[in-house]
């Protein structure tokens, strides 16, 4: 009975000595190669290691165990640096190949939004601190125009209006008189007139004439005289009907009056010469007075006044 254990035992052995020389022979020929960097040197270590072959669980309890194979570690190459080896370790893992998505270019970002225009916004001009001009005074005023062989007097003020009486530009009837014709005089008695209401500072002026100053007022009139503008109203008291309101033009804007009493009604109808009476007439005869309120455009009021008077404080000096 022992022969044959003897011989089973002899072949697990010769077995297990192949197997271990196999495996010797495998690992021997695996060299392990460990890389590191340290400080930019680098350094190469190789290692054989020799395992010892297992003994297999059904090996016969007397066999005799295979001799240990033992495992041998070369020595670390030095670096021809001159620097001394690093202890050995274990090989640092190796970076990942996966590359990592790349930034988006930024070229290829999209720009940012512009932030809209901001609108230069009106300023306005700082509030001047010079007071506004006070607003002009209005300055009534009348200018009476007398009759031949009258004159002129001084001025006065009734109420809010200034009464300016200037003297007529020619001598006449022991007196002065409205020399309104031809144009020269004309002119030089539109002088008096605007002298005398530039020196009061009027500036709304109505004008009243009576008879002779009458007939150079309805003139004023008809000839569009304005005084800048300054000229409301002109009242024509009992005037020598003659032909100075032929082709009547008046200024827009002055209102006119006719007042008439009929005291010169004999010595006014048409054609009447007024050199008979040593009257200062416009073409040297008379046109009636139908044809002279026509002329002027307005119709011919009865006088308050008896006889060739002055009508002095008619309404239209307040109304004009």
């Amino acid at each position: 009975m022992r022969k044959p254990n003897l011989q089973v035992s002899r072949l697990l052995r010769s077995h297990e000595v192949r197997l271990a020389v196999l495996g010797t022979a495998i690992i021997a020929s695996t060299t392990m190669l460990v890389t590191s960097t340290t400080d930019g040197e680098t350094f190469t270590e190789s290692a054989v290691v020799t395992v010892a072959p297992t003994t297999s669980a059904k090996a016969h309890p007397k066999s005799a165990p295979a001799e240990a194979v033992p495992l041998t570690v070369a020595e670390p190459v030095p670096s021809t640096t001159g620097a001394p080896p690093p202890a050995p370790t274990e090989a640092a893992p190796a970076p990942s190949t996966t590359a990592k998505p790349a930034p988006v270019a930024a070229a290829r970002q999209a720009p940012a939004p512009t932030a809209a225009p901001v609108p230069e916004l009106e300023t306005a001009p700082p509030p001047t601190t010079t007071p506004p001009p006070p607003p002009v005074a209005v300055k009534r005023c009348a200018v009476r125009l007398h009759g031949k062989g009258g004159g002129g007097g001084g001025t006065y003020v009734s109420g809010d209006v200034t009464y300016v009486a200037p003297t007529g530009n020619a001598s006449g009837w022991g007196g002065r008189q409205w020399l309104y014709f031809p144009d020269s005089a004309y002119s030089a008695a539109v002088g008096i007139v605007a002298s005398a209401i530039d020196a009061e500072g009027c500036t709304r002026v109505t004008v009243v004439g009576f008879s002779n100053g009458g007939a150079f007022a309805a003139k004023l009139y008809c000839k569009g005289e304005s005084f800048g503008g300054r000229l409301a109203g002109v009242i024509v008291d009992d005037p020598v009907v003659d032909n100075a309101v032929n082709g009547c033009a008046p200024a827009a804007g002055v209102a006119v009056t006719l007042y008439w009493t009929g005291a010169l009604a004999g010595q006014s109808y048409p054609g009447w010469r007024c050199a008979d009476a040593d009257w200062t007439c416009d073409g040297g005869t008379t046109i009636g007075i139908d044809a002279y309120a026509a002329a002027l455009g307005t119709p011919a009021k009865p006088s308050p006044m008896g006889g060739h008077s002055p009508y002095t404080n008619p309404p239209e000096l307040l109304r004009f």
